[in-house]
């Protein structure tokens, strides 16, 4: 575990919130240890598996946890022009607490500093969820090292190591290609670009008008059909109560992680 790059992250995460607009700047704890959980994510997909903060990440309660982490957000605070605010809510006991950093000389600073696709990862993780605790906890228990964990598991990064191994197929042409190749493959594209636009004029100039649909008669006969397929169907389904016990084996079924699986 590295305090240094851990108490970098959760600068980085304040600062980059600053740069939102208003609704999407507050950050709490819980979504500071949730940015610096996908900063490690993005890190590792490029460095054999390895997080950038060398954090041993849990799979505890809904999501990713390092208390490691939770317990840098207090010094990071201190040591920053972060704003503090506390508000009470009737869903909760106690008061939550949301922090502000408006600091564009940081945010530039930090982003020059960290490897791009941790600051790329936070940033757009934080333009799209901010302070949504809820989509922000649905997104990161859906990433591929807590799906094959089970609860209170460490978390393995190694799996997520395997999206980098392989080069993507048009990056590896971009690459070979020489300029001849390259003004030939255009003059192709370009070909096939004037083929379908005129294949699609033509189609449009053989649609027929469809007439307009008949609005349904909402008459006797109507509500006397309706009542009809609802007795085809049976009585309806009365309510029941109970409880549903699920096997431990499922936290390591294929289920949880491979899409091909339902």
């Amino acid at each position: 575990m590295d305090i240094s790059k851990i108490d970098l992250l959760i600068e980085f995460a304040l600062a980059a919130a600053g740069q939102e607009d208003h609704d999407n700047r507050q950050l709490g704890p819980i979504h500071l240890v949730k940015y610096v959980y996908l900063g490690d994510l993005a890190y590792a997909k490029y460095h054999n598996g390895k997080t950038f903060t060398r954090t041993g990440w849990r799979f505890y309660h809904f999501g990713p946890w390092a208390y490691e982490v939770y317990k840098r957000i207090e010094p990071v605070i201190l040591e920053t022009v972060a704003r503090e605010e506390r508000y009470s809510h009737p869903q909760y006991e106690d008061d939550f607490v949301r922090w502000t950093l408006i600091d564009e000389d940081l945010y530039l600073q930090l982003e020059r500093e960290l490897p791009f696709e941790v600051t790329s990862t936070i940033k757009r993780a934080i333009h799209r969820f901010g302070s949504d605790t809820s989509g922000l906890l649905h997104y990161v228990y859906n990433t591929e090292p807590m799906l094959k964990a089970a609860p209170e598991e460490i978390l393995s990064f190694e799996m997520a190591n395997q999206l980098s191994n392989t080069k993507d197929d048009n990056e590896e042409e971009k690459e070979t290609l020489t300029v001849k190749a390259k003004k030939k493959r255009k003059a192709k594209i370009d070909t096939l670009r004037e083929k379908i636009k005129k294949g699609l004029a033509q189609k449009r100039r053989s649609i027929k008008l469809v007439p307009s649909p008949t609005p349904p008669r909402y008459d006797e006969v109507f509500y006397e059909g309706q009542k009809w397929l609802d007795k085809l169907a049976g009585q309806p389904i009365e309510e029941e109560s109970g409880l549903l016990t699920i096997s431990d084996d499922f936290w390591k079924s294929p289920a949880r992680f491979d899409p091909n699986v339902s």
